[in-house]
């Protein structure tokens, strides 16, 4: 026959005495640890922005290319407007303006002094009452 007896032992007084070298390994790989997390934070970011930028700058070469056709439109679409063919038809189509006949153009001369009206001369005949 066996006999098993119980005893009570009160641990609630028992301090655990701090070991200074398993506080500063504890303290070393925590820093080690955040130091590692920063680099690869920083690692991570600066490629987070390096792939945005190359995203931003792809957008700003597809932008640049439509501005750049859009200005050969405007250009060919600017020549094509100041065409003197195509003025002298909207002028007679649209206005109703005619060419100018011999009598109707008068020659301007200078005057001899600065600051006096410029008048125009009756060479091409008749006077200025008559028009």
């Amino acid at each position: 026959m066996e006999f098993y007896f119980r005893q009570q032992i009160d641990n609630s007084r028992v301090v655990r005495v701090a070991d200074p070298r398993r506080r500063r390994e504890q303290r070393a790989v925590l820093a080690a640890m955040a130091v590692l997390f920063v680099v690869s934070f920083g690692y991570a970011w600066l490629r987070f922005e390096a792939v945005r930028t190359g995203y931003a700058l792809e957008a700003a070469r597809r932008q640049e290319a439509q501005l750049e056709r859009w200005n050969q439109g405007l250009e060919l679409q600017q020549a094509a407007l100041r065409s003197p063919s195509r003025i002298y038809t909207v002028a007679q189509t649209r206005l109703g303006m005619q060419s100018a006949a011999p009598g109707q153009i008068l020659a301007m001369t200078l005057p001899a002094r600065p600051g006096a009206p410029v008048m125009a001369s009756l060479a091409a005949g008749g006077n200025a009452a008559n028009r």
